[in-house]
């Protein structure tokens, strides 16, 4: 037998002073009706001292609590436990609603005998812990769109300070990518150019000034300002360099920049270079990878010795020019980061044939095999490759409007082989189109319709001048403009819109019309680009499919010429009824909208104030549109984000 203190309380006198100073919630709901019979002090000031016992659960009316009393009812049919975690409710107040979060427990209550005489409910207010995790991750959000817009901001930095394009040539493919670091996403002092030069040489620079944020970034546009200047006024390696050393001896913050210039001729692949204190070019081929000697000079400031190096670049091989982002890690010798970056390049250089482009392949894919996420440093990485000169294009075909999209097939085919960007190659279709539809309507228009008709000639070529240039002949002669507007010069002002230049040349035998570009590939940057447009060089005849109802007139094919505008045209008319009928133009299925097709939608719309014309944005006909400045409704294609 134990003997027990004389002053012991029973057992059962603590459970109620137990169930009184619980930290938890309790409430004890008894009977079909699930009347409140004890709530505890913590029970109590949850529901803000309300008399509560002695109530239904219906009776507590709060509109946020509808959910707990649906668990508390679901609890008294089944018999079975009920758990909710962060549950949120509101309790009425004179303030309104005070908005808690609770983790608890509904249970059945049952008698010694195991009958269920009602439910119990336990838990706690969650509410503190459940706000501060709401606002660590609100702060988390908030700062990951900083992050993003930090992002946007520096790849918009250094769109403009940097090229955004390298130049296309016959007989070298140039391609380029930077990468901004990964931690501060500061905007960096990475470089990079590729320019030609007035005696022929492609003129290849990556330089790389000290540190990040928008300083470096100041004095690398200096810097690489007088380089290129220096370089393309004729200057050799070793002046132009020198140049550059005496500008940085006056801006601060340019002090240790290190550069890399090559000289490449692409007809006999002849290479000079110099290296001040930057990594010496990599030259590549299928097998086999190798660095070329060093000058041997330090960076900016240490005062070189003005040693240039030479090589030759054999045809079919890659020089890559490239920042020590790419090869330098913390974790490893540098000389590890030069052989991984051989082996990539070599193995980019044999890779899948799409893209087609060497030097794409190398600048796509040797950035993503060395660079890991949340790297401190820049990484740029300028490719060209030399190849065998590219083929010109030439086409000839008759001048009949069912061949205008036969023209812009063969245009578009050849710009896509040649490395042309997808905005450059749609203005190329749109303006050979253009000319090759006036030669249709002007050229042969005195030609005896029982004979066969003349004939357009077709042919482009990208110069070593990296400026592509095409060329459609024909062997008639071409009416005199109208000097009225909405003659042909509507279409020749789009085209210079579009940045391109035309030059008409009437001859005894013909007319030649020349467009001009400049030839060139978008670099990598790291950034996100524009919303991909849609390929303009479409084809099939014009259709017109008209619902009545809605006056709604849906335009498909292509409007190319001066038959499919005027019918066009006619169909808006007849159902616009003079103005009186709102009518909308839907130009979402239209492959190709030339002048003629603009032209007849300026006179509608300004004939008619209730015509609206309404393409999808990136669509041939609102790149068209857009060019030409012809008002319109724009709307994203359906599935856009």
């Amino acid at each position: 037998m134990t003997d027990e203190p004389a002053d012991a309380p029973r057992e059962a006198e603590w459970v109620p002073e137990i169930f009184e100073s619980s930290s938890c919630f309790h409430y004890a709901f008894r009977g079909d009706d699930l009347r409140i019979v004890a709530a505890n002090r913590a029970g109590r000031e949850l529901m803000l001292q309300r008399p509560i016992v002695g109530l239904r659960a219906d009776d507590v009316t709060d509109t946020g609590l509808e959910g707990v009393r649906a668990i508390l009812q679901q609890v008294q049919d089944t018999g079975r436990s009920v758990h909710r975690a962060a549950l949120r409710v509101g309790i009425d107040s004179d303030d309104g609603p005070a908005e808690r979060w609770l983790d608890f427990t509904v249970s059945p209550w049952r008698d010694a005998d195991g009958n269920q005489v009602g439910v119990l409910s336990s838990g706690f207010d969650v509410t503190e812990h459940v706000r501060a995790r709401v606002d660590a991750a609100e702060g988390a959000a908030e700062a990951h769109e900083r992050y993003a817009r930090a992002r946007k901001v520096v790849a918009r930095l250094q769109g403009a300070l940097l090229p955004t394009t390298v130049p296309l040539l016959p007989q070298v493919d140039v391609a380029a990518a930077y990468l901004v670091a990964g931690v501060e996403q500061a905007a960096g002092g990475d470089w990079f150019d590729a320019a030609t030069m007035p005696d022929g040489r492609l003129a290849l620079t990556v330089g790389d000034v000290v540190g990040h944020g928008v300083e470096a970034s100041a004095v690398m546009a200096q810097l690489r300002a007088v380089l290129s200047a220096r370089l393309f006024e004729g200057a050799g390696l070793v002046t132009a360099i020198g140049a550059v050393e005496a500008y940085a001896e006056r801006v601060s913050g340019a002090f240790a920049t290190t550069v890399c210039v090559a000289l490449l001729d692409p007809s006999t692949g002849e290479l000079e270079y110099v290296t001040r204190g930057h990594p010496s070019p990599l030259v590549v081929d299928g097998t086999s990878a190798r660095l070329l000697p060093a000058t041997g000079d330090g960076p900016l400031g240490a005062r070189g010795t003005g040693r240039v190096g030479t090589g030759r670049l054999a045809p079919g091989e890659a020089v890559l020019l490239f920042t020590d982002g790419l090869v330098e890690k913390h974790d490893r010798p540098v000389l590890d980061g030069v052989a991984e970056l051989e082996r990539s390049a070599v193995a980019a250089f044999n890779g899948p044939p799409r893209p087609t482009s060497a030097a794409v392949r190398i600048a796509q894919r040797v950035p993503r095999d060395l660079v890991d996420r949340g790297s401190t440093d820049d990484v740029t990485l300028l490719v060209a490759v030399r190849r065998s000169p590219l083929h010109p294009l030439h086409l000839s075909v008759p001048a009949e409007p069912a061949r205008l999209a036969q023209v812009r097939h063969a245009i578009d085919v050849w710009c896509e082989g040649v490395g042309v960007g997808l905005v450059d190659r749609n203005h190329l279709v749109l303006g050979t189109s253009e000319i090759a539809a006036n030669v249709v309507e002007h050229a042969y228009r005195d030609r005896d319709p029982g004979h066969p008709a003349g004939r357009m000639t077709l042919d482009a070529r990208i110069d070593d001048d990296a400026v592509i240039r095409v060329v459609v002949t024909d062997e008639g002669r071409w009416r005199d403009p109208d000097p009225r507007p909405g003659d042909r010069g509507r279409g020749f002002s789009m085209l210079a819109t579009a940045g391109l230049q035309v030059a008409v040349h009437p001859g005894p035998t013909g007319t030649a019309v020349t467009l001009e570009c400049p030839a060139r590939r978008l670099a990598t940057l790291d950034e996100a680009g524009p919303p991909r447009e849609a390929s303009i060089a479409g084809s099939g005849p014009v259709t017109l499919a008209l619902d009545e109802d809605r006056a709604r007139l849906r335009v498909a094919g292509a409007v190319d010429h001066l038959a499919a505008a005027t019918r066009l045209e006619a169909e808006v008319r007849r159902l616009a009824r003079n103005g009186l009928v709102p009518v909308e133009l839907d130009l979402a299925a239209v492959r190709y909208l030339g002048s003629a097709g603009v032209r007849a939608l300026e006179t509608l719309a300004g004939e008619f104030s209730e015509l609206a014309i309404v393409a999808p944005s990136g669509s041939p006909a609102a790149q068209t549109l857009g060019l030409a400045g012809t008002p319109h409704v724009v709307h994203e294609p359906s599935g856009s984000h």
